[in-house]
């Protein structure tokens, strides 16, 4: 077969294997369902993105693309009957607190809103602190506004960025179920880029992780600066990684270290970011402390046609990590890959993986003894059961006593 045929065969071969999917969310989701019964739990989430707004329905955006960041808090309400890892939508019950996440609240915030934020009282910083950093450009001079307390009341913020072929109803709904299950400390932030949310939109949306890349940046330039945010956390998924990469390479080669500096953990989710871009990128970023961690599996079969796409050409996110050569490049690069094909996936071509694995995830990190793989830079297997990390090529649960 002419190698030229091979992106229609791929895009066909995809379609085939998402046939019969329930109909995708659309804007309908954000008009506001009545409040919830008080037995019910909400999440609220704050989105930064740089689609375009839609006119015709308040708190949406079309895959348009903005030149500037919208920002709006949203909160949604998760159905009793919710279940770990799913997003509870139906089309036919659009509305019904009962059995669907549904927007409670949106209310937009001002586009200076990260660098501004404040908790509701103020951190534990003292004063002279704040002002050295403001001067050093370490902190925005506007959070020198605030006094210090006894008590730390910073907040830490989680930033999550998706992938490929998403909606804006699919991103939010997507958070909401990430949040739903993953207790999170302090702010969770949406990063919501323009995708088309089509199949047929894989070129389109390369393209717009080239343009979302200075917002990207910028946001977290913003936070950072903001010494009220604590613990930093950065993930993505998919295309969505390489957007990631591509910001912060470029917070590096413009002199952004320090906002570089402030970052906790940087996740990529099943990275569709080809070994060779990412080989370049990790090393005009240099290492990062903590190590950026890699979450691959073999078998994703989503990435396998992206191999395709791509000329044959392998994809981070499918590295298999009992290759000594894949242990030799987490070593050389200083980062953390991680084998997470042992958690349950959800789709039909083992993409998201990442959506199960995060609980055991979530587990292993908070293991806090010296000896933690991931404090260090390396190749492993995650027990999505016993909630740890071992060393690929020894033998399960000893390994990972041996390690912890």
């Amino acid at each position: 077969m002419a190698k030229s045929l091979l992106p229609a065969l791929v895009l066909i071969c995809l379609a085939a294997l998402l046939a019969g999917c329930a109909a995708r969310p659309g804007p309908e989701l954000f008009a506001l369902a009545p409040a919830p019964a008080a037995s019910h739990r909400t999440v609220a989430m704050t989105v930064a993105t740089d689609r375009a707004p839609d006119p015709a329905h308040p708190g949406n955006f079309t895959s348009g693309r903005a030149p500037i960041l919208s920002i709006g808090r949203y909160e949604l309400s998760v159905p009793p009957n919710h279940k770990a890892a799913t997003v509870e939508w139906s089309a036919t019950h659009v509305g019904d607190a009962s059995k669907c996440f549904t927007t409670v609240a949106y209310t937009p915030l001002p586009t200076d809103y990260f660098h501004n934020f404040r908790p509701a009282v103020a951190p534990s910083v003292p004063p002279a602190a704040i002002a050295a950093a403001a001067i050093t450009g370490e902190i925005s001079p506007a959070a020198t506004a605030s006094n210090a307390t006894t008590t730390d009341t910073r907040e830490d913020i989680v930033i999550f960025v998706h992938g490929y072929n998403t909606n804006y109803s699919e991103s939010v709904l997507r958070m909401a179920q990430l949040i739903a299950d993953n207790t999170l400390e302090g702010e969770a932030v949406l990063f919501a880029w323009p995708s088309d949310g089509e199949l047929s939109g894989y070129v389109a949306d390369k393209d717009a992780t080239t343009f979302a890349r200075d917002h990207l940046a910028k946001t977290l330039i913003d936070i950072a600066a903001n010494l009220h945010y604590r613990q930093i956390t950065l993930a993505a998924h998919s295309m969505g990684c390489g957007l990631t990469m591509e910001a912060l390479r470029q917070l590096r080669i413009t002199g952004h270290d320090k906002t570089l500096t402030r970052l906790g953990p940087v996740v990529l989710a099943a990275p569709d970011i080809d070994l060779d871009v990412f080989s370049a990128q990790a090393g005009a970023l240099g290492r990062m402390d903590p190590p950026i961690t890699i979450l691959a599996s073999p078998d994703d079969r989503a990435l396998a046609f992206s191999d395709r796409l791509g000329g044959d050409r392998v994809r981070l996110g499918g590295l298999d990590v009992r290759d000594p050569r894949i242990q030799q490049l987490a070593q050389n690069y200083g980062i953390r890959i991680i084998d997470i094909s042992g958690s349950a996936a959800t789709d039909s071509l083992n993409h998201d993986r990442y959506i199960g694995a995060a609980t055991a995830l979530k587990a292993a990190m908070e293991t806090h003894k010296p000896q933690n793989p991931l404090r260090k830079a390396g190749a492993f297997i995650l027990d999505a059961v016993a909630a740890v990390l071992e060393t690929p090529g020894r033998i399960g649960r000893a390994a990972a006593d041996t390690m912890q």
